[in-house]
């Protein structure tokens, strides 16, 4: 996956001089395939022509496309997320949404939940969706800080220290990368140069 783009703008904020990089959400774009997990390339129509995916290896064009998954071929979502079975959330320390890299965020009911939350002093963690296609989200549930009574849905594809330590790691090999230049430029610096009278003979 990867951040693949570093992006620094600057911010003057009164006296202090901020260099600041977007924190990518983490989401993956898995490719097209067909039901055999052959890869297929996505072909845009023209005009009134519906678009279309091709497997560029046979050259056999499909209709429709499934998405490779951890080498399986899969089905897109539909619709939005209805039920998670117990077997399928887990309880987990507030500060672990704090670090979710948020997208959605939604206001929810139920007393029961927000009492038993408030009472243990956790949050709910579990895999949903909301809309067609492939994109599964990480959501967590919680007692809301502000507003008494009600609880905060978040949603999101990964948790900003992933995506920090990419950018961290990113900046580091800039820095090398710069080092390595001024070193190579003094190197070159030291060499003597040659002038066109060293070559007329």
């Amino acid at each position: 996956m990867g951040y693949k783009i570093m992006v620094k703008y600057n911010l003057d904020i009164g006296k202090w001089k901020v260099k600041y990089t977007p924190i990518p959400n983490g989401r993956v774009d898995y490719p097209y395939c067909d039901d055999k997990g052959n890869i297929l390339v996505r072909v845009s129509g023209k005009m009134t022509e519906k678009g279309y995916f091709i497997d560029e290896k046979t050259n056999a064009r499909h209709e429709t496309a499934l998405r490779l998954i951890k080498g399986t071929p899969r089905q897109a979502f539909s619709g939005r997320i209805k039920e998670v079975a117990e077997s399928d959330f887990s309880y987990v320390e507030l500060n672990e949404v704090e670090d979710l890299s948020q997208e959605d965020e939604y206001l929810a009911e139920s007393d029961e939940l927000y009492e038993h939350l408030t009472s243990i002093g956790k949050a709910l963690k579990f895999g949903g969706w909301f809309g067609n296609g492939y994109n599964a989200k990480r959501v967590y549930i919680m007692p809301s800080k502000l507003y008494k009574g009600f609880l905060i849905m978040v949603c999101g594809h990964s948790g900003k220290g992933e995506r920090i330590a990419e950018i961290i790691k990113h900046s580091e090999e800039i820095k090398n990368k710069a080092q390595i230049l001024k070193s190579i430029e003094f190197e070159n610096n030291n060499i003597t140069k040659l002038k066109v009278n060293d070559m007329l003979v």
